[in-house]
């Protein structure tokens, strides 16, 4: 594991139980919404535009409701005011979702005691079952799992694929193959540490689907 990621705060998003993946908090203020210019963006209904922020004071922490629709909660009470994080503290922002506030010294073990696929935006590196992707995925195949693990039972199709990974390309001059050898390539990553899960779904006519069980 890289030992900057290590040594650094984060937060671990699980839906519906399942971990999904982290942010390591670096900046001074990390604002966690739906909305696209947040730092931490997380797509579900119950979730505010702009929903709650994390201010760094030092090696310290502190969350704060920024007047969310549906609040926020500490270890399954509301907060009104600011609260300094501990590590573990479980922060709930939707009824699916959960962010698990991890402290810095205890980064890596949480990290490895996960099961299932877990992904770090910031640093582009995947976990599965705590141990680390090595060598990385390459940049469409992280960028396939993002969209994928992001949206957990949702298909996308093969032209929402090459809309997201390959933005800057003619989409006419990306064939179905390229998007299935994509496909084929990232689930022989995960399936080489955890080969009794499948992770990517072909739904026939449709496209694909990303599950963990």
């Amino acid at each position: 594991m890289n030992d900057t990621s290590a040594r650094e705060a984060m937060l671990m998003l699980s839906q519906d139980g399942q971990p999904q993946r982290t942010w390591t908090l670096t900046q001074d203020v990390t604002t966690i919404g739906r909305w696209e210019d947040n730092d931490v963006t997380i797509q579900d209904r119950w979730i505010s535009r702009h929903h709650a922020e994390i201010q760094r004071h030092g090696s310290s922490y502190t969350l704060r409701d920024l007047d969310s629709k549906n609040g926020l909660y500490v270890n399954g009470k509301q907060i009104a005011e600011p609260v300094a994080l501990q590590d573990g503290d479980q922060i709930q922002i939707a009824p699916r979702c959960q962010l698990v506030f991890v402290d810095t010294e205890a980064t890596a073990p949480a990290l490895q005691a996960q099961r299932g696929v877990l992904i770090d935006d910031d640093a582009c590196q995947v976990w599965v079952h705590g141990q680390e992707l090595d060598p990385p995925l390459s940049s469409a195949q992280f960028t396939l799992l993002q969209i994928l693990a992001g949206h957990p039972g949702r298909v996308f199709s093969r032209d929402d694929l090459i809309v997201h990974i390959w933005p800057d390309e003619d989409p006419a001059g990306i064939s179905d193959e390229a998007v299935n050898s994509l496909v084929r390539r990232l689930r022989k990553r995960l399936m080489g540490v955890d080969p009794d899960q499948r992770y990517i779904y072909a739904i026939r006519g449709h496209g694909f689907k990303f599950e963990q069980n």
